[in-house]
């Protein structure tokens, strides 16, 4: 059964096409959009495999700039692109249903200057989190595209200079840094993510550059989602509540 969501925490926030049984966004997806770099000079914004576009709706509260989502399940993307048209964002947001292993066909190379992404966190031979719906199996887990997959494709739409912003499962951080470098993807800003101060990092976000220099890494402090009493930690709360006072920046 489909529902319609507020993608943050207040009631005049972008709305959300869902289906409770299937694919929902996860908190992941949100401390993302936050995450990645939005710079004046960007020439083009697209979130790879984006779902039911939680990703280009949040941004679109960050920036005035076109955004471009692209989503291989027809189901899925239709969802998306529905979210879009309720929000009145079709001039500003573009859904695609193609596969991301047909960018190189679809659009010339360097044509952007931030690819984003929340991929697949675990490989196929992976039991973690198996789920027989294929919207949920396929989002998990690498059925349909691989890591290295997602970051070549990545490389080839970036500018020079350009920014692929990413969340991954931590315990796939050093594969991640080799792929981006086997790909000219300088990482320049990383951040673990924690359940809480008692818990390991469970995810990372990181931001890579194309064919940028090897210095000035900069690692940022922790982002914990949740604090002692089990409540969202404020910085998460500001995430929800943002633009609220206003709607918009």
């Amino acid at each position: 059964m489909e529902e319609i969501d507020n993608i943050l925490g207040y009631p005049s926030s972008h709305k959300i096409i869902q289906e409770k049984d299937a694919f929902s966004f996860s908190i992941d997806s949100t401390i993302l959009s936050f995450f990645c770099e939005i710079k004046s000079r960007d020439k083009g914004i697209i979130d790879l495999g984006t779902g039911n576009g939680i990703i280009p709706l949040i941004l679109s509260l960050r920036t005035d700039k076109e955004i471009i989502g692209l989503e291989i399940q027809k189901n899925v993307y239709d969802r998306a692109r529905r979210s879009v048209e309720l929000n009145g964002l079709e001039c500003q947001i573009k859904m695609i249903n193609d596969d991301i292993l047909n960018v190189d066909k679809r659009f010339k190379q360097s044509s952007f200057s931030l690819v984003i992404s929340n991929p697949p966190y675990f490989r196929i031979n992976d039991s973690k989190h198996k789920n027989e719906i294929d919207e949920i199996k396929f989002s998990r887990h690498e059925y349909l595209i691989t890591l290295e997959d997602l970051i070549k494709k990545s490389s080839y739409l970036l500018t020079d200079g350009g920014s692929l912003s990413i969340v991954q499962r931590t315990e796939r951080f050093i594969e991640t840094i080799e792929l981006l470098k086997s790909y000219r993807l300088t990482p320049k800003r990383i951040r673990f993510v924690y359940p809480n101060q008692d818990k390991d990092s469970y995810v990372f976000l990181i931001d890579a550059r194309k064919n940028a220099k090897s210095h000035g890494l900069k690692i940022l402090p922790p982002l914990y989602i949740y604090d002692k009493d089990g409540d969202y930690t404020q910085e998460i709360k500001s995430y929800f509540h943002f633009g609220e006072k206003n709607d918009q920046i």
